[in-house]
Formats: C-alpha cells, sequence, structure tokens
C-alpha cells in the first residue's frame, strides 16, 4: 500500500512538472514570437512566404540565445541585444556582410610606397574625433555587397583629404569596386593594401560620388575621361602594430586610420565599449575607418562602421583599446598623402 501510494505521489509530482515545463516553453515561445514581432515592425521586414517567415524566426530565436550567452560572458562591459541582423544565422552574416578574401599585408612587418614624414611618438592627445573637426564623411550602408574594403580606403581617403584642403568631399566606392581589379572581385570581397597599392602604382583618380554613383552592385568599368578631377592617393603605408597601439593612437591623432578587425560578434553588438573580441589575425573578415578615440577608465577607439546608421551608435562602435582587440593592430593602413 505504501509503495502504491508512493508510486501515485511520483506519477503526480511527474505530471505536474511536465505540465509546468510544458507551461514555461509555451510561454517562452510566446515571449520569442512577440519580440521577434516587434523586430519585424522595428526594421520593415518582410519574408516571402510562411516557410521563409519561420525560418528567420528559427534563426531570430538562436540569436536570442547567442545573446544571452554573450551578456553573461561579458558580464556588462559591452551592450549586446536584438539588431537588424538577429534574424540571420551565422554563416549568413558572414557570407554578407563580411569580407570573404582574407585582408593581408603583402609582406611581413612594415609595407610602405614612400617613407612617412611623420614624427610617431608614444605621446598622444587624451582623445580626438575627427568628426568634430568635420572631416568625416555620413555612414555609409553597403547592403548586401560585400564592399568594406573599398569602404574603409574611400573613406580614409576623403578624411586625408580634407585635412589637407579644408574641403570635405564624397568619393566614389563603385568605382573602386568595379574597376580595381586583380585580387579584388567587387561585391564578393577585396584588401584595402591591394587597392591603396593600385590607385598609387597605377595614378588613378577617384572620382567623386556624383561622377560615378555607388549602387553596391557588380558591374563593368565606364570610367570617364570627362569627369571632374578628382584625387589621387600618393603614398601609404601598411603597419601591424600589434603590441604597439601606443603607435596606433599617435597615428590616429594625426589622421583616421583603416584597420582589418574581426567583426562577427558586432551582428549583436548595440553600444558600448566592445571588448574579450576574438583577435588572431586569422578572424580577421572586416575593414573599418577609425575616427578617433577615447583614453580614461574605460578607453576605446572610435570605429565608423559601414552597415548603416541603423548598427551600433549611429552606425559607429567603440572597440576596447588593449590587448589588440577584435584583431585592430594587424593592419593599420594610413594615407600619408593625396593630390
Amino acid at each position: 500500500m505504501v509503495v502504491s501510494n508512493v508510486l501515485k505521489a511520483s506519477l503526480v509530482v511527474s505530471s505536474v512538472v511536465l505540465i509546468l515545463f510544458f507551461i514555461m516553453s509555451i510561454t517562452q515561445l510566446n515571449r520569442d514570437q512577440d519580440k521577434f514581432n516587434k523586430f519585424i515592425k522595428m526594421y520593415n521586414k518582410s519574408y516571402m512566404n510562411e516557410t521563409e517567415h519561420n525560418k528567420r524566426f528559427e534563426h531570430f530565436k538562436k540569436s536570442l540565445k547567442t545573446i544571452q550567452l554573450l551578456s553573461q560572458k561579458c558580464n556588462g562591459c559591452t551592450n549586446y541585444g536584438i539588431t537588424e541582423f538577429s534574424d540571420l544565422s551565422t554563416e549568413e552574416f558572414t557570407k554578407i556582410y563580411l569580407n570573404s578574401v582574407t585582408l593581408r599585408t603583402p609582406r611581413t612587418g612594415t609595407f610602405s610606397m614612400a617613407r612617412s614624414k611623420r614624427s610617431i611618438t608614444t605621446a598622444t592627445l587624451s582623445s580626438i574625433d575627427w568628426r568634430d573637426k568635420g572631416v568625416v564623411t555620413s555612414v555609409r550602408n553597403q547592403k548586401n555587397c560585400g564592399a568594406c574594403w573599398a569602404i574603409s580606403v574611400v573613406e580614409l581617403i576623403e578624411s586625408v583629404y580634407a585635412i589637407k584642403t579644408g574641403l570635405l568631399q564624397t568619393f566614389s566606392v563603385q568605382e573602386m569596386l568595379d574597376c580595381s581589379g586583380g585580387i579584388n572581385q567587387g561585391c564578393t570581397g577585396g584588401s584595402v593594401v591591394y587597392l591603396l597599392l593600385w590607385l598609387v602604382e597605377n595614378n588613378i583618380t577617384v572620382y567623386k560620388e556624383e561622377n560615378y554613383p555607388t549602387i553596391y552592385k557588380d558591374q563593368m568599368c565606364t570610367l570617364d575621361k570627362t569627369f571632374d578631377k578628382g584625387v589621387k592617393v600618393k603614398s601609404f603605408l601598411t603597419l601591424n602594430l600589434v603590441d604597439r597601439e601606443d603607435l596606433l593612437l599617435s597615428y590616429i591623432s594625426k589622421s583616421p586610420v583603416s584597420v582589418a578587425l574581426n567583426a562577427l560578434p558586432w551582428q549583436f553588438y548595440v553600444g558600448g565599449v566592445l571588448s574579450q573580441c576574438d583577435n588572431s589575425m586569422a578572424s580577421l573578415n572586416h575593414a573599418a575607418e577609425i575616427v578617433g578615440y577615447k583614453l580614461g577608465e574605460n578607453p576605446y577607439y572610435i570605429l565608423k562602421n559601414s552597415w548603416g546608421t541603423n548598427f551600433g551608435n549611429d552606425g559607429y562602435i567603440h572597440v576596447a583599446i588593449g590587448n589588440n582587440e577584435c584583431g585592430i593592430g594587424w593592419e593599420v593602413d594610413v594615407v600619408t598623402n593625396v593630390v
């Protein structure tokens, strides 16, 4: 009799546990569905059919778990949350927004087209933001085109040209995508270094955006000799500054620079200072322009990204200074002269 009662009690407890688990699962599903509906509305998403909708919802639920894990690992150092990329798998995000052609310098150490005339020391300003000086153009949106390599070069040229002339111009990214060739493959991906090499060695004029509009799609090169005069890169440096972030800060204090990075964790970045990011050379998959930094208790670089103003801090991201976060020192590109 006692054994029978124990079995009955066990069955009741098991049933209650299963019911509670079922209720919790349904409740969590409803919460996720509610978040997904808000996500669709916020980012004006639309899907072809129910199958696609369900697929995106599954990716979204996985993203919610990833966001939770990233937040727990970081313990509040970075703000992670739902972004416009939250309905993409890691593979899709990598294929669409990260650079499929590995960014590397042509040789180890320092590569330069001309000797830098700059005096580089460890003395730096406590902070600098080149946006405040009117030499940084608006945030671009590469959309579904792997154009970060071309965008970072053009934005670097724009800033250096503005510093030199006092005139901020918007130059064509599409020209770089269409015409540079070689290792550079348009929207499929490319290399900052080899784009700069192509510009200098071939004495290429980078034309204004109005002369060669950017559509972020692969097309034939259509340069026209009647275009208004643009700008030419005369010299640049490609530097390996791993473990020498003091030098990186010194370069940034004189002009923005372009860097190769690991941007995989950026899929869920919504604010704060990004840290605990894979800093290996093998992880490099993106290029961006550093437009400033801020030293102090929680020092960080200010990076201009190319995923539109919905990303991060109105299109920008703050990456922690120190520890070569996201591989920020492996490839630093500095344009030293334009005409």
